[in-house]
């Protein structure tokens, strides 16, 4: 968890599988209290199906425009490693209130203006992304729902926030990047406070707290699964060790240049065209 400015150098070990990249975490807050993990048990918690992780269907009930506090979970999908070299074909937002409940979700296919990378990995075909809104298209409402909150992701810091900002910059320069934002990423807590390092994918971190989810790879099923992962995070450790409260006021500075609060248009992966 951090303010920063940009991402650390990639890592193609992202944690939850080949199109991720990974990395290894700074030493901080050394002296927070470690506390004994949760006992294992032969039932296991499907996070899809618990109330505050529905199957993953697209919905809103938040006010466009709106930047109350709380926190962005966010996810990519993309058609390779470099955020230089490649593009984002995916893009979820599950808004959580500072309570940690959902109360927003954003998620589309993403026109990448070639072919997809591994459709073996992520499922999206080209078919699948015709008729797709550009990057540039979806960026007003996406920098909108990033405004003024908490970016939360697994590997967030290193993988999604880079390839978003390479796509601002796609879109409009440096003018559309934003300065500080402030981040939670679960991989980073997951090493220093679980004693999950080196073994950090997401499922690792998910099977810790028997969570588990039937969507790998679409961008909504992991943004969904990583909020539960959060939750169960802030749960186990409190929300002192992550520094919430100091995040969130942090959080209330940022907001991501050429923000609108006109919801965009969105395809699904069933082919759906909303807007």
């Amino acid at each position: 968890m951090r303010v920063g400015s940009g991402p650390g150098d990639l890592d193609p070990e992202r944690g939850d599988g080949p199109i991720r990249g990974g990395g290894g975490a700074e030493a901080e807050r050394d002296g927070a209290a470690r506390r004994v993990p949760p006992p294992v048990t032969d039932v296991v918690r499907r996070a899809c199906d618990t109330v505050l992780h529905r199957r993953s269907t697209v919905g809103t009930v938040e006010t466009a425009g709106e930047h109350p506090p709380g926190f962005a979970v966010v996810d990519v999908e993309t058609t390779g490693f470099s955020p230089e070299q490649e593009r984002i074909v995916e893009v979820a937002v599950v808004i959580l209130s500072p309570a940690g409940e959902e109360v927003d979700t954003f998620c589309t296919l993403v026109d990448p203006g070639r072919d997809p990378g591994p459709t073996h990995v992520h499922g999206i075909s080209e078919e699948m992304l015709v008729g797709a809104p550009s990057f540039a298209e979806i960026h007003p409402y996406l920098a909108d729902r990033l405004s003024g909150r908490v970016i939360v992701g697994h590997n967030v810091d290193r993988f999604d926030l880079a390839f978003l900002w390479s796509e601002c910059r796609r879109a409009g320069g440096e003018a559309l990047v934003p300065g500080n934002v402030a981040t939670v990423d679960t991989l980073r807590v997951a090493q220093l406070h679980l004693g999950l390092r080196g073994k950090a994918r997401l499922v690792d971190c998910c099977d810790h707290f028997g969570l588990s989810w039937d969507d790998h790879h679409s961008a909504l099923g992991d943004t969904r699964v990583t909020a539960s992962l959060f939750r169960s995070m802030r749960e186990h450790l409190g929300d002192g060790p992550l520094g919430i409260a100091e995040l969130l006021l942090a959080a209330r500075a940022c907001t991501w240049p050429g923000a609108s609060g006109q919801r965009s248009m969105t395809r699904g992966r069933t082919g759906s065209l909303t807007g």
